[in-house]
């Protein structure tokens, strides 16, 4: 055994925790990301995972999360990545602020922050507006129906939503409001009231748990409205079946035209024999994305503490990201803690089955 070997075993491995049921799917995306650190010389010592698949809400309880993030910390994680619905990062924020370890989460809302909260966003509750509108105007739609799920985020969505029709010119003819209980036949019958409102668009703007259903399919379907029609980035909940999206444009993070995009699946593909679950799509890439963060952190860390690798992720810069388009790249600082920096949201489509890139962000505006 080599001096090396010898040192790096003597060395306590550093421990990661994955927080919520999703992260046993994308286990080999975060596996590859740290086995890659090592292998570039970033990580240089052993690491080990930890997982914990209660988040919490929304499927949980908010003492359930709180509970698990607390036994990843007493077990001695030195960041903790997940809790990545909406609600249960909004949960969790007092508790990582309190216990001073870094919660990196895929929530979009501005209400997670904190000196420990870290965003690396599967969407933006003000972003996602944004670029809906930006499409509408550019699509020439000048009158919108909207269906706003209610949800922790949804007037979060509506208040950005509302600011941007009003910047770019574009009347909102109808509001219908639902939630997850929502039945198919409620369903139809909201979306006959934003038919007959005269609109030339239809937006969706919250949660995917009506899409992934299959119950906004349907009831478009019984009503033979098929209008030109966005969503937030609940879209990419094509994820469990490109089917229930069908003729939607949504905000996405799979761009084929980042050549890392297509470098991590080679690598992917030649480490694993196989292509990431449900390819093409954004989210074994963010896994990948963020797994990455947590090992570039853990090498710049000033000590290897919570509040180290707290400096560490704020001492990131123009670190190169799978996720989102070619302009895509990560970054921190000791007051910007929404890591994804440039085009890292985009705009993808779901016709005959299939997921196609629509296109990058264009500005409206002529100056």
């Amino acid at each position: 055994m080599t001096s090396i070997e010898d040192r790096w075993l003597k060395l306590a491995p550093v421990r990661v925790g994955w927080l919520g049921m999703e992260w046993r799917r994308f286990e080999r995306e975060i596996t590859m990301a740290f086995d890659e650190a090592v292998e570039r010389g970033v990580l240089d010592r052993r690491y080990e995972f930890l997982f914990e698949d209660d988040a919490g809400l929304p499927q949980g309880t908010a003492k359930g999360g709180v509970e698990s993030y607390r036994r990843l910390v007493e077990a001695g994680c030195l960041a903790v990545v997940g809790a990545n619905y909406t609600d249960s990062a909004m949960a969790l924020a007092q508790y990582a602020n309190e216990s001073q370890v870094p919660l990196i989460s895929m929530a979009g809302t501005d209400a997670f922050h904190g000196e420990y909260c870290f965003r690396m966003g599967n969407g933006d509750v003000g972003g996602d507006p944004a670029l809906i509108v930006n499409w509408l105007k550019r699509e020439g739609h000048s009158r919108v129906a909207v269906l706003a799920p209610w949800s922790p985020i949804g007037e979060e969505y509506f208040r950005f939503f509302r600011q941007e029709c009003r910047r770019l010119g574009v009347s909102v003819a109808a509001v219908e409001m639902v939630d997850n209980a929502t039945t198919t036949d409620e369903l139809t019958a909201k979306f006959r009231v934003l038919r007959d409102s005269g609109a030339d668009a239809l937006a969706w703007l919250g949660y995917g748990g009506l899409v992934v259903s299959g119950a906004v399919r349907e009831a478009l379907d019984k009503l033979g409205w098929d209008p030109p029609r966005i969503m937030t980035t609940a879209f990419m909940q094509y994820i469990w079946g490109f089917e229930q999206l069908e003729g939607w444009v949504g905000i996405d993070q799979w761009c084929p035209e980042n050549p890392r995009m297509h470098r991590f699946h080679a690598r992917f593909v030649a480490r694993y024999g196989e292509d990431p679950w449900m390819w093409p799509n954004a989210i074994p890439g963010l896994a990948y994305d963020m797994a990455a963060v947590v090992a570039e952190a853990l090498h710049r860390a000033t000590v290897l503490t919570g509040p180290g690798v707290k400096e560490g992720l704020e001492r990131i810069r123009f670190m190169p990201a799978v996720t989102g388009g070619p302009n895509t790249h990560i970054a921190g600082g000791p007051y910007d803690h929404q890591m994804f920096k440039g085009d890292w949201l985009h705009y993808g489509r779901i016709r005959d089955g299939v997921l196609e890139f629509a296109g990058l962000y264009e500005s409206t505006d002529d100056y």
